[in-house]
């Protein structure tokens, strides 16, 4: 295919494929050619799947032949993340320990993507475990950031963020505890969205924290979310309607900035790109209000977080731990040694302080629709920063993700060396169709997400 006939997406390549201009095999061909000249340099994907891709393609193209039209997701290329399983094909986790395992059936949110037509493309790469916002993988190697290799491309859900951001698919399946689809979304110029906590099904995904555990979407349109989130949902969900096609109507909505919390330690080129933003949705006719919140300046306790997600992650994986703890990388060893020392008691209390917190979601959004951050504090930093730096990149995530809530990260900016900048959408318990609702009038309205579609 030329470059300038490339779809740039779903909905582009939906539309080409329904009016004959375009065939599922064309594409997923196009797309394991272009993985095959740059995932070495790029080192997005453990496992790719070129001759299932393509046996997947021509049976799509038969059905499509015969009137058989399963959504717009029919023959679209995606590609899902590691740590979610799929029938018959390696699935690492991004560990030693399973190197080699091969699960005998897919998950649900894979059982969902094949029945709406989807072509698995490859398993992307991740921090081992999905345990690190750096995207770094001693076993298979560390995910390049697509616009400057020697930065961080964001994790844990790096290969599939790198995969989108360079064109080598049109849809990524990540997954996200504390920030590891926002931030690989923000780092690496695409669009990612963390779903309501329980909104999708987490079966046959590895947990990392089971409480937090959230399977959400990388792309690089907003519009394309919309389609992805329509395609596993329905027609079983009674909590969100039908998203695409998006409105564009932000109108009178009410989109809170935080007092001595949105701006507060920021990057001054973060912060220059958010007051840009907001004097964009201004201009869209949203209202910008300030508000207070005690539960996001001093009463989120992080040590709550982290004694339920390590409680969490040394169940997980005790046995091996106790029996080979020197299989894992430094940061899961790290983070098993900690778990280990929480009682179960001390998970309990936990557990129930988060519980007493969700009275907050409501607090929250008592004056609001939407609250808007900076997805990330900084610009992606160098591949071998220090692990203090990334853990500084998780203030705008943790929050949000202890409460369980929706959040969307769309490109707002570049820096000075030209690396994206991010902005984070925020809504209440399945506010999804409104955070899309502002995040797609923002992106209509803008250029900051063409680099990507060039």
């Amino acid at each position: 295919m030329e470059a300038d006939f490339i779809p740039k997406t779903i909905a582009q390549a939906s539309q080409q494929m329904r009016s004959g201009l375009l065939t599922s095999k064309t594409l997923i061909k196009h797309y394991l050619e272009s993985i095959q000249k740059f995932n070495f340099t790029l080192n997005a994907f453990i496992t790719v799947l070129d001759q299932q891709g393509l046996e997947s393609a021509n049976k799509l193209d038969f059905e499509r032949s015969k009137g058989q039209e399963r959504g717009l997701l029919h023959g679209i290329p995606v590609v899902i993340k590691d740590n979610i399983d799929t029938a018959g094909v390696k699935t690492t986790v991004g560990s030693q320990l399973f190197c080699d395992r091969i699960p005998l059936s897919d998950s649900v949110i894979v059982q969902k993507l094949k029945a709406a037509g989807a072509v698995i493309l490859g398993k992307t790469n991740l921090s081992e475990f999905a345990a690190d916002l750096s995207g770094n993988n001693l076993f298979y190697g560390n995910t390049c950031n697509f616009w400057n290799h020697n930065h961080s491309s964001g994790g844990s859900s790096s290969g599939s963020a790198t995969a989108i951001a360079a064109r080598l698919c049109l849809a990524g399946i990540g997954t996200d505890t504390g920030g590891s689809i926002r931030v690989p979304a923000s780092w690496s110029g695409v669009v990612g969205l963390r779903p309501t906590y329980g909104l999708l099904s987490n079966d046959g995904i590895f947990p990392r924290a089971r409480s937090f555990d959230t399977v959400g979407f990388l792309t690089n349109s907003v519009e394309d979310i919309a389609i992805l989130l329509d395609a596993v949902l329905f027609p079983i969900s009674t909590n969100v309607k039908q998203l695409y096609p998006l409105p564009t109507n932000i109108n009178g909505l009410k989109l809170g900035i935080v007092n001595n919390y949105t701006f507060r330690g920021i990057e001054p080129e973060i912060a220059l790109a958010i007051y840009n933003a907001i004097s964009i949705l201004k201009k869209l006719g949203a209202q910008i209000i300030t508000i207070n919140s005690p539960f996001l300046i001093e009463e989120f306790d992080e040590m709550t977080y982290s004694t339920i997600a390590l409680y969490e992650f040394h169940q997980d994986l005790q046995v091996a731990y106790t029996t080979n703890p020197n299989i894992f990388g430094s940061k899961v060893k790290s983070d098993l040694s900690k778990g280990v020392k929480i009682s179960h008691h001390s998970y309990k209390k936990a557990k129930q302080k988060q519980k007493e917190c969700f009275l907050q979601r409501q607090k929250l959004f008592q004056e609001v629709d939407i609250l808007l951050t900076p997805t990330t504090p900084m610009v992606a930093p160098l591949i071998d920063a220090d692990a203090k730096i990334y853990r500084l990149n998780q203030r705008f995530m943790l929050p949000f993700s202890f409460l369980g809530l929706p959040a969307i990260s769309l490109p707002c900016g570049r820096s000075s060396q030209g690396l994206p900048i991010g902005l984070q959408l925020v809504g209440n318990s399945y506010s999804e169709a409104l955070i899309l609702r502002v995040a797609f009038t923002f992106q209509v309205a803008t250029t900051f997400s063409e680099d990507s579609l060039l």
